[in-house]
């Protein structure tokens, strides 16, 4: 079928030269699961992959399966809808609670469960992309992915990894132990990982085997095209009077003690030696206790403090420096628009954001501070030096073609054949 499916969807030019035409997706439904357990970067990442392939396969319906709460506040492409998961929220290493309902995190785990089962039961997905985690939270993946491959073995099911999962230490036995190496030789297509083997190998760092490893493909750094064009050496719009501070601590779970809180001492203890101006980022999942402790104590200091944003390239752009934890996609916006950056890697539960952290400074393109060396008075002498220095580590590094950031032009072309491979002909069944 697939081959005879291919024959038909070549064309003979004049020259007599065979090609595909354009593909459209026309009939393809693809299922994306995030289990959004912590954060935003997740439901960011699985909504830059969604608006890039619906836009170069106009006729590709995507169902994307969260359990993000705020989803509801980012605005879909037309051939995009989703089914909302149960929030719950990591509490530790392997450790979840419910997030919002009343109950016991062995009902929340039964319930997303049964309604990712039943997702792609109903939906008979062509393709499925999981992100992050190959087993889902708490393998609440796996009945899913198991009937897939007993009943539409002809699926596609790839995982999609960020460039660093954790400290290998911690992965490779919690692998072996969940047999995750398994799942990805028996149950996946293929893996996407969203990043670059200069910066950090994962195939090495998580001794993929032979087998796995040919199942990898590298893709770069998920920027969104129409953003990514626009980003250039990040000197498009006029500079403000004042410098300009940016500090995000993502979406906002976890951070605020050893970023914005020594950050805020900072502008009160310095306040007639502050000569530039700050716009804090909390995040939506900021407790509204400690963001009106916050706003209470910027009262009167050169800062804004603002809650949510949809994206932040356009403060990153317009900002000197960015003060922010290392998560993916806050990394990748400021590596896109950031002039400097000092990163102060949040290391609650994992160490995934102390290691891109490390290694983005080892490169020269970042300064970083570990949480604990982070101080009012230490944070003032890394601000006020960096806006001093002359120097812009990542407009030369962009310039010079040193930060791979067209992740997603890479994964539209990389889907273009597993989309042709399931896209419907006439007579085909829909």
């Amino acid at each position: 079928m697939a081959g005879a499916r291919t024959q038909a969807m070549q064309s003979v030019n004049k020259t007599g030269a065979t090609s595909l035409p354009a593909v459209t997706g026309a009939g393809v439904r693809m299922l994306i699961y995030s289990h959004d357990t912590f954060g935003l970067g997740h439901l960011q990442r699985c909504l830059k992959i969604s608006r890039a392939l619906t836009k170069r396969y106009p006729e590709l319906a995507i169902l994307l399966v969260t359990g993000s709460p705020l989803v509801h506040r980012y605005e879909l492409p037309a051939q995009v809808d989703y089914i909302k998961l149960p929030a719950v929220r990591k509490t530790g290493q392997e450790h979840y609670e419910a997030r919002s309902l009343a109950t016991s995190f062995a009902r929340i785990l039964n319930i997303r469960t049964r309604l990712l089962l039943e997702a792609v039961r109903e939906f008979q997905p062509h393709v499925v992309l999981v992100d992050h985690s190959p087993t889902g939270m708490k393998g609440e993946m796996l009945p899913a992915l198991q009937w897939l491959k007993e009943q539409e073995p002809r699926s596609t099911v790839i995982l999609g990894l960020r460039d660093i999962i954790d400290d290998p230490s911690l992965v490779i036995p919690l692998w072996e132990s969940q047999d995750v190496y398994g799942v990805l030789e028996r149950l996946y297509t293929r893996v996407l990982v969203y990043g670059s083997p200069e910066v950090f190998d994962p195939v090495e760092a998580y001794h993929f085997s032979p087998a796995l490893k040919a199942k990898t493909h590298f893709c770069h750094y998920l920027l969104e095209e129409h953003r990514r064009r626009g980003s250039g050496g990040g000197t498009q719009r006029p500079r403000p009077s004042r410098p300009l501070v940016v500090v995000t601590i993502g979406g906002g779970d976890g951070a605020v003690e050893t970023v914005i809180d020594p950050y805020v001492a900072m502008l009160t203890r310095h306040r007639d030696e502050i000569h530039f101006d700050s716009v804090i980022l909390s995040g939506p999942f900021v407790a509204a206790e400690d963001l009106r402790r916050l706003r209470r104590a910027a009262l009167g200091l050169p800062v804004m403090i603002k809650r949510f944003v949809p994206e932040t390239g356009s403060l990153f752009r317009r900002s000197s420096l960015v003060v922010a934890t290392a998560g993916y996609n806050t990394t990748t916006e400021i590596l896109s628009y950031g002039r400097r950056a000092l990163l102060i890697p949040r290391m609650l539960h994992r160490q995934e954001q102390l290691l891109r952290a490390s290694k983005l400074a080892h490169l020269g393109l970042v300064t970083m501070l570990r949480p604990g060396d982070v101080t009012a008075d230490g944070l003032f002498i890394s601000v006020t030096e960096l806006l001093k220095d002359g120097r812009e580590p990542l407009v030369a590094a962009r310039a010079d073609g040193r930060i791979p950031l067209d992740g997603a032009v890479q994964l539209v072309e990389w889907f273009r054949d597993v989309v042709a491979q399931h896209t419907c002909l006439p007579g085909d069944e829909a």
